[in-house]
């Protein structure tokens, strides 16, 4: 799948966001470069603890289906924010090689990163 279609289709995913609290759309997919893709959005509740992440929330998808492990991340918000550490940590161990893909909600223009330059020396079962 080329990056453009998988932003496209987390673009598509980021619509259904529950955002009420910060205004914040995120929108996350994931594919295993087998054809096999998974989504997720980002889900806030007033519990702030309880709010799922939309990197997450497709990574806990793609496990679920049982995806392999994800060949390409696309992650569009409004700023092309990276992950948070949390969901850092968790493409580190679901997805370690893995292109990461970040675009605002509109336009051809993105960012490709992977989980070793936005976490480098990450824990892992070593450790």
């Amino acid at each position: 799948m080329s990056p453009l279609e998988l932003i496209k289709l987390a673009r598509a995913t980021r619509k259904n966001a529950y955002a009420p609290y910060s205004n914040f759309f995120v929108g996350c997919a994931l594919s295993d470069g087998n054809g096999q893709t998974a989504t997720g959005c980002n889900i806030e509740n007033a519990a702030f603890g309880s709010t799922i992440c939309a990197e997450a929330n497709a990574l806990s998808s793609a496990v679920a289906a049982g995806l392999g492990k994800p060949k390409q991340i696309a992650i569009v918000s409004t700023t092309q924010a990276t992950p948070c550490g949390n969901c850092r940590q968790l493409i580190s161990e679901l997805a370690p090689n893995a292109e990461i893909y970040l675009a605002l909600p509109e336009g051809d223009e993105f960012n490709t990163y992977t989980i070793n330059s936005l976490l480098p020396d990450a824990f892992n079962s070593l450790d």
